[in-house]
């Protein structure tokens, strides 16, 4: 049962991560005195799905070492002190990006989408197991486009 368990949190934590990672791929900076010329599509979202990449793999090796109960203390500090700035970190990295052209509003939502989320999650780390948590921006990055950030 145990590793049944932890095998469920896991999928349950990875299906979290790939949603905050769709959600958090999907922006970038809003910099307007940037001298940067704004990416293609697809080369923004080639960048950002490298970055999620990177963010994934850290995540995996959090989770493998907490314990199988989301709700237990060790789980929960590793949420609040790891998990959540792992992703601020991983925010960060994205809105420093460059949008293309006509894409600075829609990164914006999805931004403030993650934000609230994070949020959400920094006031009651068991949110992170909650699927509605990163439901809005999971919704507004698929319509977006990205796919490493978002599988």
């Amino acid at each position: 049962m145990k590793g049944l368990m932890n095998k469920r949190f896991l999928t349950l934590a990875a299906l979290i991560a790939a949603t905050a990672l769709v959600a958090v791929g999907c922006g970038g900076s809003d910099d307007s005195s940037s001298d940067e010329e704004a990416p293609t599509k697809a080369a923004y979202v080639k960048e950002a799905d490298g970055i999620c990449t990177s963010t994934l793999s850290d995540f995996e090796t959090l989770t493998k070492a907490l314990p199988d109960d989301i709700e237990a203390p060790e789980s929960q500090a590793a949420i609040t002190d790891e998990i959540v700035p792992l992703y601020q970190d991983e925010l960060t990295q994205l809105r420093d990006l460059t949008p293309p052209e006509g894409d600075e509003d829609t990164t914006a939502a999805i931004y403030d989408s993650v934000d609230e989320a994070l949020q959400a999650v920094e006031d009651d780390p068991s949110a992170l197991g909650e699927v509605d948590t990163f439901a809005d921006a999971n919704k507004k990055a698929e319509e977006y486009g990205l796919t490493v950030c978002g599988s």
